[in-house]
């Protein structure tokens, strides 16, 4: 059997590669406090010596087409103080070099004077000597809720009826609550480590704000009954309905707030904002009124079911035994199928966190 962590390493698939509705409503709401934050630094900006650079990291950042708007106006910003100043992109994430080179060499950041792009495949859980002591800031949107699957072992993430953690009762979801924490402060300590000081983090963090709301909860439900209707009809193993597996855990922001108010945390951080946020789903919002005529009910779907899949494939092959593979297309159909039957949405809630060290 294979590891933990080759198992377990979620990507996005390569049709992830656009600026979605999602991540410009994100935008407007990250971006007026970045702005601020520059704002509030701009004399230590306009006092940096030709030879210095400003670094801003983007950590889980796919292929780097999502926070390039972001990036742009905070860049824009920056050189309004200091026009010379060079800044650094850097983007970290799981998934091969590839998408991102693609999407670097025609983007307008690419276009922009005295700012250079690196990409550094590895999760962001592990330490960056990159960046050690150079971070000035440091973002995150709809990424930070994958679990760090080097830590445990191969049968972790693993279960008999559901797919997700969120899914689970209390009790059960309790092992990946503390897994969650874990990980964050670790997590948050190589930030610290990154960070200058008055450094920045700027988290857009996917949560559970309650009930049933938890970011694209129809999706992860779909999958889970997929799975199941896959085994009764003998499809899938019951090796492979428990192994087919998401790691990923939605915090709630009380979760969060508890957490950066432990002591070493409360100490290296000053913590400037913990905001709940719903983005309404933008594909069922602009369909929600034409859902009687068939071809725009499909359409709807096959766009929520490829939403999804972009996600949730390289947990699905996880679980697919090797003779099994040629499933996927029959659970994605599926998926298609069950969202035609029931349209809906895919909202997204969030934490927005604005972190400041300290020391």
């Amino acid at each position: 059997m294979k590891n933990a962590s080759q198992q377990y390493s979620p990507t996005m698939t390569k049709d992830y590669s656009r600026i979605s509705d999602t991540a410009r409503a994100v935008d407007a709401e990250v971006l007026p406090r970045m702005a601020s934050y520059i704002r509030r630094i701009s004399p230590q900006i306009a006092a940096m010596s030709a030879d210095e650079v400003f670094v801003i990291a983007d950590y889980g950042a796919a292929d780097g087409v999502n926070s390039s708007e972001l990036f742009e106006a905070v860049i824009c910003q920056i050189h309004e103080v200091n026009p010379t100043l060079t800044i650094k992109l850097v983007y970290i994430d799981l998934a091969g070099p590839a998408n991102f080179e693609t999407f670097c060499a025609t983007s307008a950041l690419a276009k922009l004077k005295h700012v250079e792009a690196q990409y550094i495949q590895r999760s962001f859980y592990e330490p960056f000597p990159e960046i050690t002591g150079k971070l000035q800031i440091g973002f995150s949107s709809t990424a930070l809720h994958w679990l760090n699957a080097k830590t445990v072992g191969p049968d972790y993430f693993q279960h008999a009826l559901c797919i997700q953690p969120n899914q689970l009762p209390d009790f059960e979801r309790r092992k990946f609550a503390e897994k969650w924490k874990a990980d964050w402060r670790s997590f948050l300590h190589e930030c610290r480590a990154s960070l200058v000081k008055g450094g920045a983090l700027f988290f857009a963090n996917l949560a559970n704000l309650g009930d049933d709301r938890w970011p694209a909860s129809p999706g992860y439900n779909n999958l889970r009954d997929i799975c199941k209707e896959l085994y009764e009809e003998k499809k899938l193993s019951e090796a492979e309905l428990n192994a087919i597996f998401i790691p990923d855990y939605f915090a709630t922001p009380h979760e969060m707030s508890r957490l950066l108010n432990e002591d070493d945390l409360r100490w290296c951080f000053a913590v400037n904002a913990v905001d709940p946020l719903t983005v309404p789903c933008a594909y069922f919002s602009k369909a929600q009124d034409k859902l009687d005529d068939p071809q725009e009910r499909s359409k709807l779907a096959a766009t929520l079911a490829h939403v999804v899949r972009a996600w949730s494939e390289s947990s699905m092959w996880i679980g697919l035994h090797a003779d099994n593979k040629d499933l996927i297309e029959d659970i994605y159909q599926r998926l298609r199928d069950k969202f035609y039957e029931k349209p809906e949405g895919l909202p997204y809630q969030y934490c927005l966190l604005e972190l400041v060290k300290k020391t």
